[in-house]
């Protein structure tokens, strides 16, 4: 009992890092963004890096996807 308990841990938690491992890319650098589209093209989720380095995410991220920048203003001084 005990053995499989230890087993059954260890099985889970091996495909909690291979979910997240998983994971469609998304925006890492400032005015990235990103849209998710489902098989018919339809966009399921967003995600953007917004100019001030804010992260803001809806829906879905899925494997099929469009990413572009922003064309962010230079920092005044």
């Amino acid at each position: 009992m005990r053995k499989s308990f230890v087993a059954g841990i260890g099985l889970a938690a091996a495909l909690v890092a291979t979910v997240a491992l998983a994971r469609p890319p998304g925006p890492d650098e400032i005015g990235e963004f990103y849209f998710y589209f489902d098989t018919a093209g339809n966009v399921v989720g967003e995600a953007q890096l917004s100019c001030d380095g804010v992260l803001t995410e809806s829906g879905v991220r899925t494997a099929k996807y469009s990413s572009g920048h922003m064309i962010c203003p230079p920092p005044r001084d």
